[in-house]
């Protein structure tokens, strides 16, 4: 005796039926007894607020970028590419940095040569990983640095603070490898 496929149709739209109906009863039975969550009503999961003034980083010690002019670059010196700090004018006492036509570890090892030979200069340690002399001139010690700047080499000096020197003994200083290296 085989059964016919309509006999086990009731059986199939029964199943159907359960499964349909267990669906929404766990939802249904919980709302109706009453078993919510209890984490669901904590005072404790409401939305994060963020303080007035710790929404947006702080912006009190921000790199300010200076307006440069352009300047006009003298005979024998490369005008400088756009977003490349250009060589700084001549002060009464010096200059800040100048740009030498040679690559980084050229450039250094030609900074050494001239700082030995410049009256008054002590040269305390050199540290080619960093391309720099620290050294030091009418009482200040300072760092003399050759940094990459396209394809040519930026001397700079700098203080104790890694900030740039611009005045005083550095600026002296600078001036003399410039003329001594130029």
């Amino acid at each position: 005796m085989t059964a016919s496929p309509l006999s086990h149709r009731p059986l199939l739209i029964g199943a159907l039926a359960v499964a349909l109906l267990s669906q929404g009863g766990c939802a249904w039975t919980r709302a109706k007894l009453g078993m919510d969550a209890k984490y669901q009503e904590s005072r404790y999961n409401q939305p994060l607020e963020v303080p007035p003034g710790l929404d947006v980083p702080s912006t009190a010690g921000a790199m300010t970028v200076p307006d440069v002019a352009p300047t006009a670059a003298s005979p024998g010196e490369a005008v400088p590419a756009v977003g490349v700090a250009a060589p700084a004018a001549t002060t009464v006492a010096g200059i800040d940095a100048f740009t030498m036509a040679d690559t980084v570890d050229s450039a250094w090892r030609r900074l050494g040569l001239a700082l030995g030979k410049i009256e008054g200069v002590t040269i305390g340690e050199r540290a080619q990983l960093l391309n720099s002399y620290e050294v030091s001139y009418q009482g200040t010690t300072m760092l003399i640095r050759a940094e990459a700047s396209g394809e040519q080499t930026r001397v700079v000096a700098l203080g104790t603070d890694g900030q740039p020197l611009a005045s005083g003994p550095a600026a002296q200083l600078l001036a003399l490898l410039k003329a001594r290296l130029g």
